[in-house]
Formats: structure tokens, C-alpha cells, sequence
């Protein structure tokens, strides 16, 4: 049994007008979840120094928590996953404003990887194998391996066993440590070369095997709330350029939140590719 990050809240004392709302921004727990916490408290510090107003950072403990808050207007801003953005959005209205890069890149990649020492070279050495995934709402590290799995007759029954992580993390820790047989994670480029072995692998001599890489995937969202944007266009703007502005200036300070290259302006649209995937996954699912 896994355990998830418990669901955080950052706030930070600040001098402020009588009846001024904190303004929440919401996180998944995808990446290393220490450092995301860490970072949560530097970003929160960032936008209520430049914008003057309160702000806390809600670290959801899975991504269908994240949802549920969207909607219950727990949190008003999100970086989400690609898929976790397509699953929301059925149950509450978002608009998109940004997207983090990766390499300066507008997308990244879904990779299932074993050891380099694994005697697994192929898909088929994948049967009666250990695999684990990250989260059912995790685009590279569930979502985009389970259709090519499923494409390839593989099912959960194909598997010794099938768990789940929580975060890409806690999938590399388990491959590294030789509890698990092979991980659907996130890979920044199209050969594999860097990813989340090399963000979190606690050996800098771990090295992995990709068994299969998928097509390229959009960056992770930067969202807001419908309903927020339409009461504070302006406000919501200059949060949006605050981002910007304060990934530019400390990128390595805020890394697992925001990316290592600059934040692209981002639309609804740029996102249709993983809808297609979410219907194909849905189709899949049912042969």
C-alpha cells in the first residue's frame, strides 16, 4: 500500500486590506513531494511580495482531489496535469492561461522503463512482470501507456502486479530500489535521455532501458476558474505575468512547480490531442 502526500495549504502571514481574500493556488503531488513543498512556500512568498495580496498553495494528496477542490472553489488557479485538465473540465469550467516547458519545449513524453541491468528488453518480457503507474488521472504516467498497453492485448491481468505510486517520485524510488519491475513516468525528450530517472534517482549511477516512448505530449496547464477570471481579468492577468516574470527569475528555485524553461501562453485548444487519447483510452477500456 502506497501512501499519498497528505493535502497541504501554505499561507503566509501578510498586512493586507480588511476582508482581502487569499487567492489559493493549487499543485498535484506528481514530482518529488518534499521539494514541491518547498518550493510551494517560495512561490506563495514570490506572488504576495510582487502582487501584494495574500496567497496560499494547495498541494492536493492525489490529482482526483485536485478536481473535487477546482470545483468546490477551494482553489482558484492550478497547474495541472494534461489529462487531469480534460477530466476537470467536465465537471467545472476553466480557462487556460499558461503551460510549463521543459528544454524549452512545448511538450514532453510518456516512457515505460525498466534498470539497465533488467533482463527485460522488450514488451512481451513485460508478462508476469511488476509495473507501477503514477495515478489514473497522470497523463505520461498512466493514461498514454495504458492505450499502448492495451493495444498490445496487455491488461492489468498481463501483470504479476500493477500499483500505483501517487508520484513519479515514489515510481523511479521503487525501480531504483528493485521493488518494482518496470514504471510509466514522464520523459522530457523523444530518446529518453533525460526524465524523471535522472530528477529522481537517488544514484547518480542509475541509469534506465526505455521499452516504449510515446508520441509527444502538451505541456502541463497553468488553469483558473471560469467564475474567478470573469470577477478578476485583471487580477488573473497579473498573476499570470507574475508567474512568468518570477519563473524567469529563480527557474532552479521552482523548478517542480513551474519547469526549467520559460511558461508558454497556452489555450484550450492546444489540448484537444490528449481529449482524442482520453476517448481512445475510453473505447480501449471497454474491448
Amino acid at each position: 500500500m502506497f501512501k499519498f502526500i497528505v493535502a497541504l495549504v501554505f499561507s503566509l502571514p501578510l498586512i493586507c486590506h480588511a476582508g482581502t481574500e487569499a487567492i489559493t493556488i493549487g499543485l498535484l503531488p506528481g514530482g518529488n513531494p518534499k521539494v514541491i513543498e518547498k518550493e510551494a512556500f517560495v512561490l506563495a512568498e514570490k506572488l504576495q511580495q510582487k502582487i501584494g495580496r495574500p496567497f496560499e498553495v494547495y498541494i492536493s494528496k492525489n490529482y482526483t482531489a485536485m478536481i473535487e477542490a477546482l470545483k468546490n472553489k477551494k482553489v482558484d488557479l492550478a497547474v495541472l496535469s494534461s489529462m487531469t485538465y480534460v477530466s476537470a473540465e467536465n465537471e467545472v469550467n476553466l480557462k487556460v492561461l499558461l503551460k510549463k516547458t521543459w528544454s524549452n519545449s512545448p511538450f514532453y513524453y510518456s516512457a515505460i522503463v525498466v534498470a539497465k541491468d533488467s533482463k527485460i528488453k522488450k514488451l512481451s518480457d513485460l508478462k508476469n512482470k511488476t509495473i507501477a503507474f503514477v495515478d489514473e488521472k497522470s497523463t505520461s504516467g498512466y493514461l498514454y501507456p495504458q492505450i499502448f498497453l492495451r493495444k498490445n492485448k496487455f491488461t492489468d491481468q498481463s501483470f504479476k502486479s500493477v500499483v500505483f505510486s501517487g508520484n513519479h517520485a515514489a515510481s523511479i524510488e521503487m525501480l531504483e530500489n528493485k521493488k518494482i519491475d518496470a514504471v510509466a513516468v514522464f520523459s522530457d525528450d523523444e530518446k529518453a535521455k533525460l526524465g524523471a530517472w535522472n530528477r529522481f534517482a537517488k544514484s547518480p549511477k542509475f541509469a534506465i532501458r526505455p521499452i516504449w516512448i510515446s508520441d509527444p505530449i502538451p505541456n502541463d496547464p497553468i488553469v483558473v476558474r471560469s467564475d474567478f477570471y470573469e470577477s478578476n481579468a485583471k487580477l488573473t492577468h497579473e498573476i499570470m505575468y507574475t508567474l512568468i516574470e518570477v519563473q524567469s527569475e529563480d527557474s532552479s528555485k521552482l523548478t517542480e512547480i513551474l519547469g526549467t524553461s520559460d511558461l508558454m501562453p497556452a489555450t484550450s485548444r492546444q489540448y484537444d490531442p490528449v481529449r482524442e487519447v482520453v476517448k481512445t483510452f475510453q473505447s480501449v477500456i471497454k474491448l
